[in-house]
């Protein structure tokens, strides 16, 4: 009966601090998921360029679509794929002046989702080499051109110095 004594204001204690421990996890996890949700850069932003304003990453790197892809159709396989990178996102979301209803997936060989814009699968350039950067403006390469795209999703097809094909592409 002593025995008792101790082992039930014990087990009180014990449940008291467990039960402690675990609102503070929920809490704490909660919070977490709150700041990393509503501080996520966007998916598909725009840039101020020499082309005008541009559909970019938040970090500024510059998206293209290509004159060989279909509606909601990647042309770009293979070979292709190591010098035009799809641009990969399950659920995209826009910033800046790009537009919401715009966007949208398609999903690739392999089941991961490529970003599309009105449509056109969207792409960065290996050369690019910062944010920023367009080199890959009217590159002639794997049977179609590749453009810079404006935010009403539709090809800039300005020239630059980087129109002619590309080499090793």
């Amino acid at each position: 009966m002593q025995h008792r004594r101790y082992v039930i204001p014990a087990v009180a204690v014990m449940g008291v601090l467990l039960a402690a421990c675990g609102s503070a996890s929920s809490s704490s996890t909660s919070s977490t998921s709150t700041s990393t949700s509503s501080t996520a850069a966007p998916t598909v932003t725009t840039s101020s360029s020499q082309y005008g304003e541009i559909l970019t990453s938040a970090s500024g790197v510059t998206y293209y679509l290509f004159t060989a892809d279909s509606h909601d159709h990647s042309a770009c396989t293979g070979a292709c794929t190591q010098a035009w990178h799809p641009v990969i996102a399950t659920h995209p979301t826009a910033g800046g002046g790009a537009k919401a209803s715009l966007l949208g997936t398609i999903v690739l060989p392999g089941g991961k989702h490529q970003v599309t814009y009105d449509g056109h699968p969207l792409y960065t350039f290996v050369d690019d080499s910062g944010p920023h950067v367009i080199s890959g403006e009217g590159v002639h390469s794997f049977g179609g051109v590749w453009y810079v795209v404006s935010p009403n999703g539709s090809a800039i097809t300005g020239s630059s110095s980087s129109s002619s094909s590309a080499t090793g592409y």
